[in-house]
């Protein structure tokens, strides 16, 4: 199969999947994750902040089990079927910028869950090839309700040869 009939194929079985929604319960979310991120991020953990989790925490994480072994990731790094519900082996995914929108502060111990959905699948033609550009839809939230949502752009183009 042709690069070009492969990334067709892909926004064929994307477009097909528009507006699903899947929920992936994350669980309570734990103080020394919070610290950690806080660590990764500027070095140290506040005193003042500790409970509260920096605004980027949830959306900076993009599997929250496992993940996948090694030997199952494609050459770019990604999963298979990074979206749930359709493979984009033969393609090479970049990101391409996200939106954020935040309702409250996440708090140690928040029983939080996901539900992700794809927003949108388009094939641009550019002078480079087709251009597949995904829009994923997250919503995080907790027993009150949403704490956050990323609505992320992903491209994809034919994989090198």
């Amino acid at each position: 199969m042709s690069d070009q009939a492969r990334i067709h194929e892909v926004w064929t079985a994307a477009r097909s999947r528009l507006g699903a929604t899947r929920r992936v319960e994350l669980g309570r979310i734990g103080q020394q994750q919070l610290d950690r991120f806080a660590v990764a991020v500027d070095g140290s953990v506040a005193d003042d902040v500790v409970g509260l989790a920096a605004p980027l925490f949830l959306s900076s994480v993009l599997v929250w089990d496992n993940g996948p072994l090694e030997r199952d990731l494609l050459p770019d790094g990604n999963a298979a079927d990074p979206f749930s519900g359709f493979d984009v082996a033969g393609l090479r995914l970049m990101a391409g910028g996200q939106e954020l929108t935040f309702h409250r502060d996440l708090e140690a111990g928040a029983l939080v869950s996901l539900d992700i959905a794809l927003a949108g699948a388009e094939l641009k033609t550019t002078a480079n090839g087709p251009l597949l550009v995904l829009t994923v839809q997250r919503t995080y939230s907790d027993e009150d309700g949403p704490l956050s949502e990323c609505r992320e752009t992903f491209l994809g183009r034919e994989a090198l040869s």
